[in-house]
């Protein structure tokens, strides 16, 4: 009888790590995902990443294993940004705005391959094209996992910090906190810890109901 193959590793990328910690972090505070990034479009507007894709690795998908092209992210900017007239911006007005900026030579042509995937930009290039769409330099060299991970864990470390204070909390007997609705603390993760020296005090002096007097 031979042993049975070992199953082979999960599969993660730099996402996997926020994904844990948030599921533990919202499950303790009783927020869900949905409360955190209520507009999957803004999420994927901001990483480059579909809603599609986003909803399937907050659900537990794995990562994709390959990974986007320089192409494909440079596609996605020519997509969602618009010009001043809500159209897609013209190859030969991003090449001519480029040259004139840069003091270099960019033709539509150049742009155009570029987009299509049929060459590979230098840095500099890349550089160059990402400020055109205004967003930061190595936006169109992210992988799926590095863009999620920059977006979500900057809305993570706020309720980090929210979730410590419930554990301070918990440590002085306080059992459970709400919110008046559980989307107050995922728009207002510093509120639960800017409240923190109130309630421990509170909680270290508690009230106690007045007796009545004799006679009454």
């Amino acid at each position: 009888m031979t042993d049975a193959a070992p199953e082979p590793a999960a599969v993660e990328d730099q996402f996997t790590p926020w994904l844990k910690e948030g599921n533990q972090i919202l499950s303790q505070l009783g927020l869900s995902w949905a409360d955190v990034l209520s507009d999957l479009d803004r999420v994927s507007y901001a990483t480059g990443v579909t809603p599609e894709r986003i909803r399937a690795r907050l659900e537990g998908a794995p990562p994709r294993t390959d990974p986007a092209t320089f192409a494909e992210r440079l596609s996605f900017l020519h997509e969602t940004r618009r010009d001043a007239n809500g159209k897609k911006h013209v190859l030969r007005v991003i090449a001519e705005t480029i040259a004139s900026e840069q003091k270099v030579k960019l033709t539509a042509s150049a742009v155009h391959h570029l987009l299509h995937g049929r060459n590979e930009p230098t840095r500099q290039t890349a550089a160059w094209l990402e400020k055109y769409f205004k967003v930061p330099v190595g936006w169109c060299s992210l992988s799926e996992g590095e863009a999620l991970a920059a977006y979500v864990g900057a809305r993570l470390t706020p309720l980090r910090a929210a979730q410590d204070t419930l554990q301070a909390l918990q440590t002085q007997g306080v059992t459970s906190v709400s919110a008046r609705r559980t989307g107050d603390l995922a728009k207002q993760p510093g509120l639960l810890a800017d409240l923190l020296p109130t309630l421990l005090a509170v909680v270290d002096n508690p009230w106690e109901p007045r007796t009545s007097r004799d006679g009454e």
